[in-house]
């Protein structure tokens, strides 16, 4: 049970030497406080010698994770987050609008219902790798 919660402030002040030492620990601006378990989590994460960021979100996080690889020209829609319908579609046009066509999209791992065939419909068909 989380019954013990700590203000911003503080856990801040614990993430301080990480971040003043290379690993980044990010918590959204709208968090105002966490649980000591989500705090000690964090801490144990940041302390693995190949974690170098450490982001901190609640449940209702919107945000985007594209891969690339200059070489193949790939640009690989790793995660996409938004419980707001509509808003991974707005996420993917920014990715696409002025994006050069000799790139190829490519989604690895597809666990989103039917939102990728949507867009694969919608943007460069049969280019995707899938």
């Amino acid at each position: 049970m989380m019954n013990k919660w700590i203000k911003r402030k503080e856990f801040e002040n614990i993430f301080a030497p990480f971040n003043a030492n290379g690993t980044q620990i990010w918590v959204i601006s709208r968090i105002k406080k966490l649980p000591v378990e989500i705090v000690n989590m964090a801490v144990r994460l940041a302390k693995l010698d190949f974690i170098k960021y450490v982001r901190m979100c609640d449940e209702t996080a919107i945000g985007i994770k594209v891969l690339y690889d200059t070489k193949y020209k790939t640009i690989d829609f790793y995660d996409i987050n938004s419980p707001k319908k509509g808003f991974g579609g707005k996420m993917v046009d920014a990715v696409f609008q002025d994006f050069s066509k000799d790139w190829q999209p490519a989604v690895v791992m597809d666990w989103s219902n039917g939102f990728w065939d949507r867009m694969k419909e919608k943007y460069r068909q049969g280019e995707w790798v899938l």
